[in-house]
């Protein structure tokens, strides 16, 4: 059976989003109810997170990508919907939802700053904007395994990729904080969460890894196959520590920030 966009992603990311999604709700202090919309749901793990804590509210994910919304509707809860929209052209009136948020995904838009207009434009004065990404340079341990090994195996071409994944527009707390206060948001605070990816053994590193940006599977797939095991080889040894393969904790860490809608 062939993996389909929606099960690549739940491999690679959607099990560790899930886990921030936690986290990530304590930070944006939602209202218990009114509307909320998850711009940039995915496979909905924020979207139904926020249903479940918020059972009174009204929530709304939205996503371009149809396969992750097919996923999303697996699982979808009594209090959520699920649409087809791009998050710099939000198919929604100005001042419909008291809430909005978006977890990872700023640092994949070509606009970020016209995506958080629209999350502006759609929620009403005195509502709650909120968002996270990760820390990928400083706090994403499990890519950085790869990308380390691949600067040195694959020089120039693993040190460029490494370049290309961590040089993002916003890679500190403060980059985050002027972002929002660009977009006119008023008491604007920021915060890194983290939170642990568990991994059953090195196969199950290697399958989220690979899935987790297209530019690293691209990548190494494209390798000639002496130097692409040459490298998988040396992720591995990092990966093992030494030890024997099996289980392995690794800490990710998220920035976030938050703002208010100017009444």
């Amino acid at each position: 059976m062939n993996a389909t966009t929606a099960d690549i992603y739940e491999i690679a990311m959607g099990r560790w989003s899930r886990r921030l999604s936690r986290n990530f709700l304590d930070f944006v202090a939602a209202p218990s109810c009114g509307s909320l919309i998850d711009v940039g749901c995915g496979t909905g793990s924020l979207t139904l997170a926020a249903a479940t804590r918020y059972p009174k509210a009204r929530i709304v994910g939205v996503d371009l990508i149809p396969d992750y919304l097919s996923e999303a509707l697996l699982s979808a809860a009594p209090n959520v919907s699920f649409e087809t929209g791009d998050a710099s052209n939000l198919p929604f009136g100005d001042d419909s939802f008291d809430t909005a948020f978006s977890q990872l995904l700023l640092n994949d838009l070509e606009g970020p700053a016209g995506a958080v207009s629209e999350m502006v434009r759609v929620t009403k004065p005195g509502g709650r904007i909120a968002a996270s990404v990760w820390d990928r340079a400083g706090g994403l341990s499990f890519i950085r395994l790869f990308l380390d090994a691949a600067a040195v195996i694959a020089y120039p071409s693993g040190d460029e990729l490494r370049s290309r994944i961590f040089d993002i527009p916003y890679q500190s707390e403060d980059a985050l904080f002027d972002l929002w206060s660009d977009a006119g948001l008023r008491d604007v605070d920021t915060a890194t969460l983290s939170i642990r990816m568990d991994f059953l053994d090195f196969e199950d590193y290697w399958q989220s890894l690979l899935g987790a940006h297209s530019l690293i599977r691209d990548f190494f797939t494209g390798l000639d196959p002496e130097l692409a095991l040459q490298l998988r080889t040396a992720t591995e040894r990092s990966y093992l520590g030494g030890k024997d393969d099996g289980r392995r904790s690794l800490v990710a860490s998220a920035m976030v920030v938050r703002g208010i809608v100017g009444e």
